[in-house]
C-alpha cells in the first residue's frame, strides 16, 4: 500500500471516531443524524451541478448503497442506545474487514496475500478481546451475544462491508465526493420521511439547541472522511485493505469510550484494540 494512501486512511479513521463520539453523546441520536446529514447536504450543495453526468447504472448503484447505509445507521443508533461506545464501535468497525475480505475475494476478484490474511486474523482476535468484560473471561463474548448492543454492532459491521463493496463499483461511474454526497442526501430524505411518520419533530428541534456545533462538524468530517476512503480505493488500493486499515479507529474509540466517557474495563478494550491495529499495520505494510 502506498504511504500517502495509508496516511489518508489514518486521517479518515480519526475523523470518523470524532463523528461517532458526537453521535454517542447526543441526546437523541436519530435527530442528531438528521441534523448532521442536513449540514453536509447544505455545505456540499454545489456538487449537485454534476449530477447530469451520472449514468443510469451509477444511480442504480447509489440507491443500493443508500439502502444498506440506512440499515447501518439504524444499527448504529440501536447499538449506542443499548451499549457502550468502546464496545459497540470496535465491534461494528472492526468486524467489517472480516466480512469485506470475503466479498473482496469472492465478488470483487481481489487478491489477498498471506500477510493480509494474518492481519485479518489478528483483527478477529482483537475483536474477541474487546468484548471481554475482563481479562480471563474467555467465554464471555459468546454469552454477550444475547444482549442487543453486540448483535446490532455486528449487523452494523456487516452493513459496512456490503456498502463498501457496492461503493467500490459505484465510484467507477461517479466521482467519490459526489458519490458520498448523494448517498448522504438520499439517506437524509429517507430519515426525514421516517421522522415525519413517527412525529419526531419536537426531538429534532430540541437537538438543534443542544448539539448544534457537534452535528455541524460531524456532518462535514463524515463526508470528507469517506470521500477519502473511496478516492484511495478508486486509485488502486484494494477495498479489502482500505477497509481494514481505516479500522485503526477502533483504538481511538476504545480510548475515547473507556477514558473519555468512563465506559467499562480499560484493559481488555485497549488490548483488543491494539491487536486490531497490529493486524491493520500488517496489512498496510506487507499486504
Amino acid at each position: 500500500m502506498q504511504s500517502f494512501h495509508l496516511i489518508l486512511l489514518l486521517c479518515a479513521a480519526l475523523a470518523h471516531v470524532a463523528a461517532h463520539t458526537a453521535i454517542k453523546r447526543a441526546r437523541d441520536r436519530w435527530a442528531f443524524l438528521w441534523w448532521m446529514m442536513l449540514t453536509s447536504n447544505i455545505f456540499f450543495f454545489p456538487l449537485l451541478l454534476q449530477v447530469g453526468q451520472i449514468p443510469f447504472i451509477g444511480w442504480a448503484i447509489l440507491f443500493a448503497s443508500v439502502f444498506v447505509e440506512i440499515l447501518y445507521y439504524s444499527s448504529v443508533v440501536r447499538a449506542y442506545q443499548a451499549g457502550d461506545l468502546s464496545l459497540a464501535y470496535p465491534l461494528s468497525r472492526g468486524s467489517s474487514p472480516l466480512f469485506l475480505s470475503l466479498w473482496g475475494i469472492l465478488l470483487l476478484g481481489e487478491k489477498v496475500t498471506l500477510h493480509g490474511l494474518a492481519g485479518i486474523a489478528m483483527i478477529a482476535a482483537g475483536l474477541y478481546t474487546v468484548n471481554l468484560p475482563r481479562l480471563g473471561e474467555w467465554a464471555a463474548p459468546f454469552r454477550a451475544l444475547k444482549d442487543a448492543a453486540p448483535r446490532w454492532a455486528l449487523f452494523g459491521g456487516l452493513c459496512i462491508s456490503v456498502y463498501t463493496a457496492i461503493d467500490k463499483v459505484g465510484v467507477r461511474y461517479v466521482p467519490p465526493i459526489l458519490y458520498v454526497y448523494l448517498t448522504f442526501l438520499l439517506a437524509w430524505i429517507v430519515i426525514t420521511a421516517d421522522l415525519w411518520r413517527t412525529d419526531g419533530w419536537e426531538t429534532v428541534k430540541a437537538e438543534w439547541v443542544t448539539g448544534k456545533w457537534a452535528f455541524v462538524l460531524a456532518g462535514l468530517v463524515t463526508v470528507g472522511a469517506y470521500s477519502v476512503v473511496l478516492w484511495v480505493i478508486r486509485n488502486g488500493t484494494p477495498a479489502t485493505y482500505a477497509g481494514a486499515v481505516r479500522e485503526v479507529s477502533v483504538v481511538i474509540a476504545a480510548l475515547a469510550g473507556t477514558v473519555g466517557l468512563h465506559e467499562g474495563k480499560i484493559a481488555p478494550r485497549v488490548i483488543g484494540a491494539a491487536l486490531v491495529v497490529t493486524g491493520v499495520a500488517l496489512i498496510a505494510l506487507r499486504g
